[in-house]
């Protein structure tokens, strides 16, 4: 067993059973997933790209999908679509409403809170192991992942992001802004990471929400499943999804092969094989 550092001062006194360090400050770091986007389309629109926010509703082909047409999208209600001779589809637990051919499974979703501490952390991020009454809400819910975060552009006061187990519950909805959020869902994983330390049981819940994520099929913790990363097979469409919770820690990789493979005709950063949609692939 490691010894809890002692700036992580954060946890109830006795608490911590064993700890063991998964990483470092030479080694890790952490992003806030909503700069992180915003950053990165801010970039591109000053080096020439055009951000359109829209809802994609079809992929006009060619005839007999020999090749990409169009786009077609929702802007404020109003349908429109954008020529195209390549599109990168991203969509997510969503790419098969896209592109049936795509092969994920159930996509599952996940619940999570912002809380606003009574005081500063420090930026440990954790992923324990909760034990929790043998009955009650919180009997399954035994490994909340905690991210504490510094102020930023979105709050300017410290937070603790915090998730829990997945569900299928629900079906995966039309669009994002129908996501279904479980009141409950949210409050058990306040009370689970507050169980253990007193800044975030007296802190506030900012921000309940839910998501679902990318999954190509169920598979162990320690398994390696995707992702989906490369040409379709019709010219022109691009593939990249089933990332599963990984999305963000990923995405920039995914965007420097997919770069090299649209503009250059292969990934030269990364061997990318065994990601080739050709193995996922499922026609009807």
């Amino acid at each position: 067993m490691t010894k809890v550092p002692s700036d992580l001062d954060w946890l109830l006194p006795g608490s911590v059973k064993s700890y063991a360090e998964a990483g470092n400050p030479n080694n890790s770091a952490q992003v806030n997933p909503l700069a992180f986007t915003e950053t990165l389309a801010q970039l591109a629109k000053e080096n020439g790209a055009e951000v359109i926010i829209g809802s994609a509703a079809t992929i006009n082909y060619r005839d007999k999908h020999n090749g990409i047409s169009s786009v077609s999208y929702t802007q404020n209600g109003t349908s429109k679509t954008v020529e195209a001779t390549d599109v990168l589809l991203a969509a997510g637990p969503w790419t098969p409403k896209l592109f049936p051919a795509t092969n994920l499974g159930q996509p599952p979703r996940g619940h999570s809170v912002v809380v606003r501490p009574s005081r500063h952390l420090s930026p440990y991020v954790l992923f324990p192991n909760v034990s929790a009454p043998q009955s009650g809400s919180l009997s399954n819910l035994l490994s909340p992942e905690m991210y504490p975060r510094p102020g930023d552009k979105i709050h300017d006061f410290d937070t603790i992001y915090a998730c829990g187990p997945d569900d299928y519950d629900v079906p995966l909805p039309d669009t994002t802004d129908t996501v279904a959020v479980d009141d409950q869902r949210c409050n058990d994983v306040y009370t689970a990471v507050g169980s253990v330390s007193k800044p975030i049981h007296d802190g506030e819940i900012i921000t309940k929400q839910a998501c679902y994520k990318p999954l190509i099929r169920p598979h162990e913790e320690d398994e390696e499943v995707g992702p989906i990363i490369g040409p379709t097979g019709v010219q022109g469409l691009w593939l990249a999804t089933g990332h599963d919770e990984w999305g963000i820690q990923n995405a920039p990789g995914t965007g420097l092969v997919m770069s090299e493979m649209i503009s250059d005709g292969a990934a030269h950063s990364a061997d990318c094989e065994s990601l080739d949609p050709k193995n996922f692939l499922k026609w009807d």
